[in-house]
Parts: structure tokens; sequence; C-alpha cells
């Protein structure tokens, strides 16, 4: 190839990696976090076994109050957060809910995301991390990112829910030192049969794991479903709770779900103290529709039973 051959050859794939929308939006991502953030306002994390809730709950605070969040956009674009939550929102406006959801997914352009592929790019996926595990590069990216986002919001306090973020309580906890954790308890034979259920609509393959994997998850594997599902959510409350115990309990607010959907409001005057002045948004509701999962097969008895015998 000549020297005149390669060098268009290098300019054509120099022209596409600009015009990719990802490497663009990436390449503004960088010049945007190249400057220094720092926002005063807490952040709040939401966390709480799996399906406890937390999505419903997620969605009422960033209904109500004027928080700083990710939009849906950053799921497509984990790489670009700051960049593609400012955009979303200055198109189209506030966020006003309506309650909907699908397994932790909310649709709308200015919708809360949970944005595990963001996360996820710091923490991975799967395993337990502690803050030692974190290396300092990752550690000023999320700082500045966040901080960042919150000045998009006009210096609110950040707000964000996944459940894996259970395993990132210690790693968060110190990362953000200004940080609150949001628990969503939910009746546990709820939580058993509504996880189930999820398993069955969601797998193509049930022996493929779902959700949150406890850090004893090599253990439970190869278990039948049902224990595999009782195990999974004892084992993940009890390492919650063991990494609560190491934080000053100012910092973690705990949310009964069943109490929430019947005064949702409850939630916003607990809320209120951390955030100080913050503005509201949209209208309160007055509750939601609470549904009470009842066993349907031999194999959901099996699981609660398991679970009575785990508690």
């Amino acid at each position: 190839m000549s020297f005149v051959s390669l060098f268009s050859y290098r300019l054509q794939q120099i022209r596409r990696r600009i015009f990719d929308s990802r490497a663009y939006l990436r390449l503004v991502e960088k010049a945007i976090l190249l400057k220094k953030y720092k926002s005063d306002k807490p952040q709040l994390f939401i966390l709480g076994l799996p399906r406890s809730g937390t999505t419903l709950v997620y969605q009422y605070i960033v209904h109500r109050f004027k928080v700083a969040y990710f939009t849906n956009a950053v799921g497509k674009y984990p790489l670009s957060p700051c960049l593609v939550t400012f955009l979303q929102t200055a198109v189209y406006g506030k966020y006003q809910s309506d309650f909907e959801s699908n397994y932790g997914k909310v649709a709308g352009p200015v919708a809360p995301r949970e944005a595990g592929s963001f996360w996820g790019r710091s923490f991975g996926f799967e395993n337990y991390i502690s803050f030692e595990n974190v290396s300092t590069k990752d550690i000023n990216m999320l700082q500045n990112t966040i901080a960042c986002v919150q000045k998009i919001f006009g210096n609110a306090p950040f707000v964000n829910k996944n459940v894996k973020h259970m395993l990132r309580i210690d790693a968060f906890s110190r990362i953000f030192p200004n940080s609150y954790f949001l628990v969503v308890e939910r009746n546990l034979n709820n939580c058993a049969l509504s996880n189930i259920r999820g398993r069955y609509k969601n797998l193509k393959d049930l022996k493929e794991w779902w959700s949150v994997k406890p850090p004893n998850y090599e253990d439970l594997k190869n278990l039948p479903i049902a224990d595999q599902i009782a195990h999974q959510l004892i084992s993940l409350r009890i390492k919650m709770e063991s990494d609560f115990s190491r934080l000053p309990r100012e910092r973690i607010l705990r949310i009964n779900y069943e109490q929430f959907c019947n005064e949702p409001e409850l939630l916003i005057e607990k809320l209120s103290t951390i955030f100080e002045k913050i503005e509201e948004k949209n209208p309160p509701r007055d509750s939601f529709p609470l549904s009470e999962n009842v066993p349907q097969t031999t194999e959901e008895k099996h699981l609660l039973q398991t679970l009575k015998q785990l508690t």
C-alpha cells in the first residue's frame, strides 16, 4: 500500500470514528470531565433485596423532588453519562412518572435509569467489591461524574437505584463520604415469590442466575431454583447488614415497602431532612396498589418453607 493510499485509509478511519455517535459522545464527555466538579449536596443510593420495590421508590423520589439522576440514555451510552443526561433533560424537560416499570426498567427519555453499565465500568457486574478493590482512577472518575450530574441539575442531591449496589456498600460509603443509603424492605415471602416468577419469565435457560449474586454464589449455584432463591435473599440480607454495621446509623434510612405504598409521602418527609431545602417537582400520590403474592405451585410452596427455615 502506497503512502497516499495508507494516508487516505487512515483518514477514512478517523472520519468514521468521529462520526460514530458513541465515539463522538465519548470524546465530548472526556472534554466535559476535564474540569473537576464539586458538590456539597448528598448522594442517595437506593437498594434492597431483588423484587423488593426499589424501582417504584426510585420513580417516586425523582417524580416528587428536583434531584439529580441518570436518565435513560445512560443505558445506551454508559461512557457518556453526563452528556446524554444533559441532552435528554434539556430537550424533554422534567420527569413526570406514570409509575409503570418492567423489572427495573422505566420507559421515557427522562425516566430514571439504574445505569448498570455505567457502574459496571468500575465495579463489574457480579462480585462483591470493597473500597480497596476500586482503583484511584475509577474513584476520581466516579466522584467527578456524579458531581457533574449534580451540577447539571442545579447542584441537586444525586439519587440512584440499583439492587447490585448491595455489593458496593463499603465502596460507595468511602468514595462518597456524604452519601446515604435507603433500604427498601418488603415482606420476604412476596420478594421470594416475585423472584421465582421473574426467573421463569425472563430466563430462557433456568440454569442461569437471575439478579444479584451473593458472595456465597458458588455454594448456591447448583441447588434447585427454589433453594437458590431462598438462600440468595438471606445471604444478601446478612451481607448488607454486616456492611451497614460499620457505618454511622444516620447514614442508613429504611422504608417498609408496604407502608410506602399506603403512605408514600412519609418517605418524602423523611428525605426532606437530608435533602434540606429541596424543591418539589410534581404533586404527591395518596397511595399505590399493593399486591400480595400467594404460592401457586409446589415449587413456590417449597420456596416459602425453605425461607422460613432460614429465618
